[in-house]
């Protein structure tokens, strides 16, 4: 299944609405790591309706970085 995100074919399902009656399904895109609701807004989920400001692609996911670095680990000194 293609991303709306990104637009590669990595994303599958990976929820159902709890209660069975199909609500809603949950996708994740593997490549850009972008989840979506099926019952978001068409100019979420739609990519011929989607900002094209919002839209990444393939040279855009190769030269990001990690925005947010994580820090490391302190060690907690014994007294």
């Amino acid at each position: 299944m293609k991303c709306v995100r990104c637009a590669q074919d990595q994303a599958t399902k990976i929820a159902d609405a709890p209660d069975g009656s199909g609500a809603w399904e949950v996708y994740y895109c593997l490549s850009c790591n972008y989840v979506w609701r099926s019952s978001e807004e068409s100019e979420i989920i739609n990519m011929s309706e989607r900002n094209s400001h919002f839209q990444l692609h393939a040279s855009d996911l190769e030269r990001l970085t990690n925005p947010v670095p994580i820090p490391p680990l302190r060690r907690k000194e014994r007294a």
